[in-house]
């Protein structure tokens, strides 16, 4: 599975399964990735009346029904823990996080759980983020075992913070196999 983890669709060009765009992200570009790559399952966050919906958008379609639970800087918190942000196609099960839903352990703890239990063979969390640098810093996530088994993909705004944490790719033991540099695209091949 060819996995992209991008600013805008623009940043794209090959086909990809996987386009995992950051927090606050245009729904027009949403849209515009899962036109162009219609057989991509595509993940974002999108600002809505100050709070932020998450998007599993396939074949058109969002896949779930996931406002953020935490409160922040950008956008003010639902916290209704009973969502459960995951889609299940064929042998991949996909989850998602919002940025700081990730520290929130009733939720991302259930989500976690969720991805976990699935049948499916390749098993992804990924989190549209707008974090400062001082968010999972390293090389291996901080708390491994709590996704031992699942692809963490975290795709970070660069347009809120001056340091802030790069977005990156980590496997299912936690050790990130793809870490940004500056701003450029992330691309990765899993199994």
């Amino acid at each position: 599975m060819k996995i992209a983890c991008v600013l805008n669709s623009n940043e794209i060009t090959s086909e990809v399964e996987l386009i995992v765009f950051p927090e606050a992200i245009n729904k027009s570009e949403i849209s515009r990735a899962s036109n162009l790559y219609e057989n991509s399952v595509v993940v974002g966050g999108v600002v809505e009346n100050r709070n932020c919906r998450a998007f599993i958008q396939h074949r058109g379609l969002n896949r779930i029904d996931y406002l953020k639970v935490g409160t922040d800087g950008r956008t003010i918190g639902l916290d209704n823990i009973n969502q459960i942000p995951v889609y299940e196609q064929k042998n991949i099960c996909i989850g998602t996080l919002i940025c700081m839903d990730i520290d929130i352990p009733d939720f991302s703890i259930s989500v976690v759980e969720r991805i976990r239990s699935s049948s499916a063979k390749v098993k992804i969390l990924c989190v549209p983020a707008d974090m400062g640098g001082e968010w999972l810093q390293g090389d291996i996530l901080p708390f491994p075992k709590k996704y031992e088994g699942i692809y963490f993909i975290l795709c970070n705004n660069i347009e809120t913070h001056q340091i802030r944490c790069k977005s990156f790719i980590a496997d299912t033991s936690g050790k990130k196999i793809v870490i940004q540099n500056g701003v450029e695209p992330l691309f990765a091949q899993i199994p």
